[in-house]
């Protein structure tokens, strides 16, 4: 209201005395029915210590608000050095006939740089085994990042014996394999798998499941929506879509799923599985394969938009 200062209390009055309570369903005010207002100061002392505290509130918001932008800025610069020297080693690779002691020299040092920069950021990578990790917080770029360091934590690089670059590619693969649908996106499938990370952890499961066992079950997590187009199975089986007559209506989509996971994988640029065993490929077959056993665990991060 214009002329009134601030912490000043305005009521309302109808003709009878009474006051007014503001509200969509108060009674219409007329000409012949006006309210009067009424203004009324507030006890000076109050008003000083209100407004006091919020321009403290303010100064320590701003304050923590600098701080934040400030470790994201040397977050920012150091994932950009790390970025710039892990690109220049891997198109060393990738370009110059390398003998194999010099691969290895380069295979050493993409880790020694990589444990450099997870070691900076700690704290984030203890966040993401919580159910309360953040998605909506990443970037598609991060998120891979992110995934990328699950397999590298879990002892999966090692256990398989992963090329570096080869989990790279796969890992950008599956990203583009991921249709921009509303729900079932790339974002989905790291909340998918971010949440299987966090059960491993959580649960001690390394205590108690192989190492490759619980591979598979992350890996599963991972490529479990690959391709999604966007409709359920009871969409797809009564549409009568290709999907559905290729499966012969038998979990359709989960299929597909499964189907496009080993396409990718069939291209030796992409194959994380390239130098395990054929026994334990076979196993991976096996259990991958079967519809009824894709991981889909509860995804609070989610449900909690």
């Amino acid at each position: 209201m214009a002329g009134v200062q601030k912490f000043k209390k305005i009521l309302l009055i109808d003709q009878n005395g009474g006051y007014v309570t503001v509200s969509p369903t108060m009674p219409v005010n007329t000409k012949d029915t006006a309210y009067k207002v009424q203004i009324s100061p507030v006890n000076e002392d109050k008003a000083g210590s209100v407004e006091g505290s919020f321009e403290r509130s303010m100064e320590a918001l701003m304050s923590s608000v600098a701080q934040e932008l400030s470790k994201a800025l040397k977050v920012d610069q150091l994932r950009v050095e790390v970025m710039t020297r892990l690109t220049g080693i891997e198109r060393r690779i990738d370009t110059e006939s390398l003998r194999g002691v010099e691969v290895e020299k380069c295979r050493k040092e993409i880790r020694e740089i990589r444990d450099q920069f997870f070691e900076s950021q700690k704290k984030y990578f203890d966040y993401l085994k919580q159910p309360t990790f953040n998605i909506w917080h990443w970037e598609p770029n991060e998120m891979l990042s992110l995934l990328e360091h699950m397999y590298y934590e879990l002892g999966l690089v090692q256990e398989w014996n992963i090329n570096p670059i080869t989990l790279k590619r796969w890992l950008l693969c599956v990203q583009e394999n991921y249709r921009n649908n509303p729900f079932h996106n790339f974002r989905h499938c790291f909340c998918v798998s971010q949440m299987m990370y966090g059960v491993i952890n959580l649960c001690k499961l390394t205590e108690s499941i192989p190492l490759c066992d619980l591979g598979i079950l992350l890996t599963s997590a991972v490529c479990h929506d690959l391709d999604h187009p966007g409709y359920n199975n009871a969409y797809q089986i009564n549409a009568r879509t290709e999907l559905a007559i290729r499966y012969n209506n038998i979990s359709p989509l989960e299929n597909h799923h499964c189907s496009v996971a080993f396409q990718i994988l069939s291209k030796p640029e992409f194959n994380i599985f390239a130098n395990v065993s054929n026994d334990t490929f076979k196993a991976i077959q096996n259990v991958s394969g079967r519809p009824d056993w894709r991981v889909k665990p509860r995804a609070r991060n989610e449900r909690n938009r």
